[in-house]
């Protein structure tokens, strides 16, 4: 029999910013298991992050298509995915949803979004507590866009989660706006790795406009809207190498950023972090 093998300690992540059109699902599946494809033929990629409302559909269904699809991927690039999200209609209501999917193609379960956007909170029912998931020995806990501008829901993924996974559909009013919340959001993935001394990897979609009845209104005057392409990832672990701590992609153009994932060195981060007192003490760090 073949001993069980110890949790993998080092591993590589990518998230994807794939240009997705709204109410467009096999295209932007396409998209998606393009970009799939390119960054793991480039050698062995352990975890994939996709954007909030990955494949567009403006509509809630069942779900079961969307695991479908992200077994799919799971199984043919043989990584765990982080399913961005999708909305799902349930008995008391619809979600907004995130599917983790193991490399093997299972379920291993899924996050509904807590905090929600605008209009989306008459068309949609909050989810009731956070989502942790154990891929391989690596602790992944998700938040869905909004779900993150809320620091008490970062805050408590602190001693559970070696990475927080962020699917994001961002949207501005303006074409103005467009750099002004790239750059927001990029500060904030910043702020929440290094405030909770885990990885923070956000998902967007590229830079793009969009018809405003594709998403809940905020303004019935705004026939569109704007996304931002604000996907990065924040690794503390690199200090003080901050083009190493934050990755991001020029301009919110389509693209994919990989990292190498060292969790023996962003254990011994939470330490010196909690060891100086920028971080609150618990049992988990060797610190009471």
């Amino acid at each position: 029999m073949t001993p069980p093998q110890p949790p993998a300690r080092r591993f590589r992540l990518a998230v994807l910013q794939p240009p997705l059109a709204a109410g467009q699902p096999d295209a932007n599946r396409a998209l998606i298991r393009a970009q799939i494809e390119s960054v793991t033929g480039d050698g062995a990629v352990d975890i994939v992050v996709l954007p909030e409302i990955y494949d567009g559909r403006t509509a809630p269904a069942d779900g079961r298509g969307d695991v479908e699809f992200l077994g799919s991927l799971a199984r043919d690039y043989r990584t765990h995915v982080i399913g961005g999200s999708c909305l799902v209609n349930e008995t008391d209501g619809s979600f907004n949803r995130c599917c983790v999917v193991h490399r093997d193609g299972a379920l291993v379960g899924h996050y509904d979004k807590r905090v929600l956007f605008a209009g989306e909170a008459r068309l949609r029912r909050p989810g009731s507590g956070p989502g942790v998931f154990d891929l391989d020995g690596i602790r992944v806990a998700v938040l869905i866009c909004a779900d993150a501008w809320h620091p008490e829901t970062a805050r408590e993924l602190r001693d559970v989660a070696d990475i927080v996974a962020i699917p994001v559909k961002s949207a501005v009013p303006t074409q103005r706006h467009v750099a002004y919340g790239r750059r927001t959001w990029h500060a904030l993935v910043l702020t929440r790795a290094m405030e909770n001394a885990y990885v923070v990897a956000a998902s967007d979609w590229a830079t793009g406009v969009h018809s405003a009845s594709a998403r809940p209104p905020t303004d019935a005057c705004n026939a569109r809207y704007f996304t931002c392409g604000a996907t990065s990832i924040a690794d503390p672990s690199h200090r003080p190498e901050i083009d190493a701590i934050h990755r991001t992609i020029p301009d919110g153009d389509r693209g994919i950023i990989a990292a190498d994932i060292d969790l023996d060195a962003l254990d011994a981060f939470r330490c010196y972090r909690g060891s100086v007192g920028l971080l609150p003490r618990s049992s988990g760090d060797g610190l009471v």
